[in-house]
């Protein structure tokens, strides 16, 4: 129980230094009516989260999810980093 609650943590504080980091960068940059944006990701992220749980702790076989699920995580992973190396070169 413990161990699952410092990662919940761990991901939350990461998850809290990210859309600091595009806030403080939109308000720096000049760019607040980009706020909106990202407060409308976080409330869909949220949602989505919240739905995916309940989908995935009521599923009869959870295993056969799992695959898939890692799948589509490395692929937002991959191309989110290929989006910053190309939006940083700019």
């Amino acid at each position: 129980m413990l161990q699952a609650f410092v990662i919940t943590l761990r991901e939350g504080l990461e998850a809290f230094l990210i859309v600091a980091i595009s806030l403080a960068y939109l308000r720096k940059s000049g760019r607040k009516e980009l706020t909106r944006a990202v407060h409308t990701g976080i409330l869909a992220a949220l949602a989505i989260s919240a739905i995916g749980g309940y989908v995935l702790y009521n599923a009869s076989n959870q295993e056969l999810l799992e695959g898939p699920l890692a799948l589509v995580a490395a692929i937002s992973v991959t191309w989110m980093v290929i989006h910053m190396w190309r939006a940083g070169a700019t």
